[in-house]
């Protein structure tokens, strides 16, 4: 049974990966559903791929969000990365906040090893940390030029894997030392329901 039926006014929302709605098979027919229901809509997590047909199917049905998080991994296809899909973030002119998956599941190129291509190779690990860095560099490059360009959102948070980046006032986004995230994005349901905050608008 659909979320919205139990729900009078819902604020944030956050599901666990993959989205399941019994009653709508697809995903743009539960982000319909949620937007119809829940046009204040201010956060949304969920664990479908960031590619552009999943954020122009939100931005249609919930264009007052201010945080989303499609934390679904893109694959490896070469002509399919993170990079080829992140201008249709400015669809959501409220947007101060994204939320990415890990790098390595961008489709950006960047496969690390796991288990034991580690032993016996003490240099793999600090190879592998300065190849994220640059890809992550590279994100979020590209998040303040096909994002953040004239008439784009004014993001002001980007985090990545478990990692936060604030836009900083000398106009970049820098690691953040201060935000430390929580997991908020993992957790199965998350339902802050402010029916009882009075007459405060969403």
């Amino acid at each position: 049974m659909f979320l919205t039926e139990y729900v009078l006014k819902l604020e944030n929302l956050v599901f666990e990966s993959p989205v399941y709605w019994e009653q709508a098979p697809h995903f743009n027919d539960n982000i319909q559903q949620l937007g119809a229901k829940h046009p204040g809509l201010k956060k949304l997590y969920c664990g479908e791929p960031c590619v552009t047909e999943n954020v122009l199917d939100i931005a249609r049905s919930l264009p007052n969000l201010q945080e989303i998080g499609l934390r679904g991994g893109i694959g490896r296809h070469p002509s399919n990365s993170v990079m080829d899909h992140l201008s249709c973030y400015r669809m959501l002119p409220k947007l101060k906040r994204i939320s990415f998956p890990w790098v390595s599941f961008l489709g950006v190129g960047f496969y690390p090893p796991c288990g034991n291509a580690y032993f016996n190779n003490p240099g793999l690990r600090v190879r592998l940390a300065a190849k994220a860095k640059e890809v992550t560099e590279q994100l979020l490059e590209g998040i303040q030029r096909e994002v953040m360009a004239p008439g784009g959102p004014c993001l002001q948070t980007v985090v990545v894997g478990e990692t936060v980046y604030a836009y900083g006032s000398n106009g970049r986004f820098q690691k953040s030392r201060i935000i430390r995230r929580i997991g908020r994005d993992r957790r199965t349901i998350v339902e802050e329901d402010i029916e009882n905050s009075g007459d405060e608008d969403d």
